[in-house]
């Protein structure tokens, strides 16, 4: 099998040369080439064709979302996008724009953030790879943010709601739950797997363009019906409790489950143990496999699953896994998703 061919671009000599180390060594991947700034990363993709390119956002001469724009206009590269916790809706404008994925650029200097970066980094790059080229322009607009809406949210859930996504997860997640309305008796659990630092900016996002609040969630915090709550970075999220009962989220640290921390297996377990038939499980686009044996878990406990088709996934992986695996009752397009979601909390559960 080819190795990907990856263009470093960044303005710092020694981020290039860290990215340039930390991809060097891993298998199946081969740095073709560096830039200092977007004027020679349009030039060096348009000479070196690479796969992948690694794309600062804070660049002189030309930023890196000018030059992402430039570049998936021009080239079938995959952009994988290097950021700072600091600007949060910069990196979800460079998703919309093009971008596969992205990653927290390490500060100059902090030798200890190099097992971190490669872990993610290496994963980014594959993923990106893995997308199709025509899978890196989202033709539809983002949605618009919607005024907060009457809720007497603040009971205990008859039902769960538990979503999984990864690459390309942030802009479809956006796409559910602006599709979504306040359900007074569910509450929706999200694990997207995510850089440290960004649980709380996605949620904040998705408590915008769903109109009810969506929160960052913590250890031994209740859930409440009519709430949402996104899986921070470093912890597994699990559930305990019953319909109807007191709830609780509980955050567990590792060991990592397909590489990955938080994993959505361990929410979607939890949550067919504690809810059983009263457990709707959906899985997003995604590298890898995680999420797949969770759904399957929430079917065989008698609750309802869907997964994401592959022509609306940036990556089939996830999904893919779940549907294969006899874990998807039903496969839809991004934009039934949601549909599918208040479809099923409209039916009726056997007690």
């Amino acid at each position: 099998m080819a190795a990907i061919r990856v263009l470093v671009v960044d303005d710092s000599a020694l981020v290039r040369q860290i990215i340039t180390h930390v991809l060097g060594d891993a298998s199946r991947i081969e740095v073709v080439g560096v830039a200092r700034n977007g004027v020679e990363a349009i030039e060096a993709v348009k000479s070196l064709k690479p796969d992948v390119v690694t794309l600062d956002i804070q660049m002189p001469e030309m930023d890196g979302m000018e030059a992402l724009r430039l570049i998936v206009r021009d080239s079938d590269a995959r952009v994988v996008m290097l950021t700072s916790v600091d600007d949060p809706e910069t990196t979800y404008q460079a998703l919309e724009a093009g971008a596969i994925d992205f990653i927290v650029k390490p500060r100059e200097g902090l030798a200890s953030s190099i097992d971190r970066l490669t872990l993610e980094l290496v994963r980014a790059v594959r993923a990106a790879h893995a997308a199709s080229p025509d899978k890196r322009v989202r033709t539809a607009s983002p949605p618009a943010a919607v005024p907060a809406r009457e809720s007497v949210a603040g009971g205990d859930p008859e039902r769960l709601v538990c979503i999984a996504a990864s690459t390309g997860g942030p802009l479809a997640l956006d796409r559910v739950f602006a599709g979504l309305t306040t359900d007074e008796s569910a509450a929706f659990l999200v694990v997207q797997h995510l850089p440290a630092g960004f649980a709380a900016s996605l949620a904040a996002r998705l408590t915008k363009v769903a109109g009810f609040l969506v929160v960052e969630a913590q250890d031994n915090m209740r859930v409440l019906a009519g709430r949402g709550y996104v899986a921070p970075h470093g912890r597994h999220m699990r559930i305990v409790g019953a319909p109807g009962a007191p709830t609780r989220i509980e955050l567990v640290k590792g060991p990592s489950i397909h590489g990955l921390i938080p994993s959505a297996d361990p929410l979607l377990e939890s949550a067919a143990e504690c809810y059983g038939n009263r457990t709707i499980g959906v899985v997003l686009t995604g590298m890898g496999s995680d999420a797949a044996v969770g759904l399957l878990s929430v079917r065989e406990a008698g609750g309802q699953t869907i997964a994401q088709d592959e022509e609306t996934s940036v990556v089939w992986g996830m999904p893919g896994s779940a549907v294969k695996i006899g874990a998807a009752q039903c496969v839809a397009p991004i934009e039934r998703v949601a549909v599918e979601i208040r479809r099923a909390l409209r039916s009726g559960v056997t007690a």
